[in-house]
């Protein structure tokens, strides 16, 4: 009989242990792991081959997950087969319930599918900086341990810059230094555009008789 920790609903009322749930967690979180690792190999070699764009970049890793056809497989013959093209992305891994109501408590949001969806939903910058500020450092570190994603730090600095007030610049400068701790910073910082590094530069000006912000010029590469 079972007697640990039965988090994920493994366990029935009898102490006996569900071995089609375990099996089905345990598959997964072997999708999740395989699906991880495909797509950090895929962010290094697309730095390492030094690819022209963000776009390209980006297209690499959305493409990561693909594999070629087998050696008698035949395109005539697609309606027949069954291996999955996305094993790794498969729909059938991923569950989410969206949250009841208009407002959304910032300890809700647990992870980086959810922060994008949530930023989706506020198209007015202004409201998008709202809500980033809303996010206390402990959110965003967990949000974002694994890496800040595709594009995200551009999009959060063009807000940042462009809904800019005085009486915000501790709470921006406080984001921006937490996001320097994230998951993979450095290469969200290197795949910055000409006009997020401008708007970056502009902003730490704009932030500049704020406590701690050498150090945060520091690790954004900015000297003022």
């Amino acid at each position: 009989m079972w007697k640990g920790k039965n988090s994920f609903g493994i366990v029935g009322a009898d102490g006996e242990v569900n071995f089609s749930k375990l099996e089905r967690q345990i598959d997964k979180s072997v999708a999740a792991d395989e699906r991880y690792w495909t797509q950090n190999e895929a962010k290094i070699r697309a730095v390492n081959n030094k690819v022209a764009s963000y776009e390209e970049f980006e297209d690499i890793v959305k493409a990561s997950h693909l594999k070629p056809l087998a050696k008698g497989d035949r395109i005539s013959d697609m309606d027949k087969f069954t291996q999955p093209w996305n094993i790794a992305s498969s729909k059938s891994n991923y569950s989410f319930t969206e949250p009841s109501g208009s407002d959304l408590s910032t300890s809700s949001v647990q992870n980086i599918t959810h922060f994008s969806r949530e930023w989706k939903k506020r198209p007015e910058p202004q409201d998008q900086l709202t809500f980033l500020l809303s996010l206390s450092q402990a959110d965003i570190k967990r949000i974002f341990h694994a890496e800040i994603g595709l594009g995200l730090l551009g999009d959060m600095i063009t807000v940042m810059g462009g809904c800019f007030d005085d009486s915000l610049a501790e709470g921006i400068l406080a984001v921006l230094q937490t996001l320097t701790v994230c998951g993979r910073f450095e290469m969200s910082l290197m795949f910055l555009s000409g006009s997020e590094k401008e708007t970056l530069k502009l902003l730490l000006k704009k932030l500049s008789t704020v406590e701690g912000i050498t150090e945060v010029c520091g690790a954004y590469g900015i000297e003022l």
